[in-house]
């Protein structure tokens, strides 16, 4: 029986950890399907990640679900589907996937899908296979082809990569903004207060992609308002060096802020820029230095990203 009516969506289908650029040209796309019929376009994604029910473990996520929807929403879906990636759901064969999926549950007119995209028990289906499945239901199939930056497609693994080598500026250009981090405000060892540049501790779930340890200057914002930031990611060897395995942190001093403390609030930081790597001193004296001229070096950043802008 033709399941479709005239408010049938256009489903894009994808993990869409990050929302970057290639998954928006795949929103562009669904949304150009849809135009001519008026349909809604739906984006349905997956959580947990699938990797952690098929592979054992999921890479390091660049967003959080509701952060993934909420950016999905913001590519232009009307809807946002979020279909539990269970173990019931990596055992269904291709053809059920498509039955319980695509038809009983989503009612697709049409799947928008990236080009290497697989689905069902063992990964057995790819492209052709749903085109296949979709025809005998009457659902059309629209393949996003690749999105290539300098060589190489934009893709959420090659962004983690960047992400891990401190190569933000770039990771930034495939996201098509720059790489954020929001978590709640926790307390710390105060340092930053004693050596009279006080940083608030972000206390990140730990499935979130931190990027590599070093400097970074960027935007933070709290209750609204923003300032320019510089963030520490690392382990602080300068305090820690005796430690066997001192924890990795990431702290944030909120440049010409001066107001009450803010523990337990939200905090959004942006990574726009890589400003040095991790390091141990000499001297006290020497690392007060070296952090006041960070916050200089972010500044800097910021002020000719403003004229570039």
């Amino acid at each position: 029986m033709n399941h479709l009516t005239d408010t049938s969506p256009v489903v894009a289908v994808g993990t869409f950890d990050g929302v970057h650029r290639g998954h928006r040209s795949m929103l562009d796309l669904a949304r150009g399907a849809a135009a001519p019929t008026g349909r809604p376009v739906v984006a349905a994604t997956f959580d947990p990640h699938p990797r952690a029910v098929v592979a054992g473990g999921a890479p390091p996520l660049l967003c959080s679900i509701d952060e993934r929807v909420e950016m999905l929403a913001a590519a232009g879906a009307d809807r946002v589907e979020v279909i539990p990636f269970t173990d019931a759901l990596a055992r269904l064969t291709p053809e059920e996937f498509v039955d319980r999926w695509l038809v009983e549950e989503l009612g697709a007119a049409a799947i928008v899908v990236g080009h290497n995209f697989r689905f069902g028990r063992r990964a057995a289906g790819n492209v052709e296979i749903l085109r296949e499945l979709c025809a005998a239901h009457g659902i059309g199939v629209e393949v996003c082809d690749l999105l290539v930056d300098g060589n190489q497609p934009v893709s959420s693994s090659r962004i983690r990569r960047l992400l891990v080598g401190g190569e933000v500026r770039l990771a930034s250009q495939l996201l098509g903004r720059d790489y954020d981090v929001a978590a709640a405000v926790e307390h710390g060892a105060r340092r930053g207060r004693e050596l009279g540049m006080p940083t608030a501790n972000l206390a990140i779930q730990p499935t979130r992609l931190v990027p590599a340890d070093g400097v970074y200057g960027g935007i933070a914002t709290l209750q609204g308002e923003s300032w320019p930031a510089a963030t520490s990611v690392g382990t602080n060897p300068q305090f820690t060096s005796d430690q066997p395995h001192p924890p990795r942190t990431v702290e944030v001093h909120l440049i010409g802020y001066e107001g009450p403390d803010f523990y337990g609030e939200q905090l959004h930081v942006t990574f726009a820029e890589h400003i040095r790597g991790q390091r141990t001193f000499d001297t006290l004296e020497d690392l007060i230095a070296c952090m006041q001229q960070d916050l200089v070096d972010v500044l800097a950043g910021i002020e000719a990203r403003a004229a570039n802008a």
